[in-house]
């Protein structure tokens, strides 16, 4: 699968390397989602936070990350036209969005390597992007 998307993993890894170089050299798996739309759920498969991004014609405010931060807050992480860094260990699901929209989504993640222990649920990202 890699060799017949090359392409886009370079293109993928280059946007998240852009905001967190770290990341970019360890993460493991990328996937690509299209009108993704999902319950509640725990990646138990994850060794440690993923990055979320969104593209597509749905209206801002909508179809990004909601994660339970504890029993009584959720997040919502913007990730539409923006990486946003979650930790799957959480709760979390795909926010709403327009039936009618077209909604991409990259969804980074690394399966191996070193276990991180679970974190803070979202995390904050740098608003603009070094040496630009």
């Amino acid at each position: 699968k890699l060799a017949a998307n090359r392409a886009l993993w370079d293109l993928a890894e280059e946007a998240v390397r852009r905001v967190d170089p770290a990341f970019a050299a360890q993460f493991t798996e990328l996937a690509v989602t299209h009108r993704f739309t999902g319950s509640p759920h725990i990646d138990k498969q994850n060794s440690g936070p993923f990055y979320g991004l969104a593209l597509g014609d749905f209206p801002e405010g909508e179809g990004g990350v909601r994660v339970e931060c504890s029993a009584r807050v959720v997040c919502d992480v913007n990730t539409r036209g923006r990486l946003g860094r979650v930790d799957g260990r959480h709760v979390h699901w795909v926010a709403p969005y327009a039936a009618d929209a077209e909604r991409y989504s990259l969804i980074y993640y690394t399966t191996g390597g070193a276990f991180l222990e679970p974190g803070p649920a979202v995390f904050s990202v740098p608003v603009s992007v070094p040496g630009e």
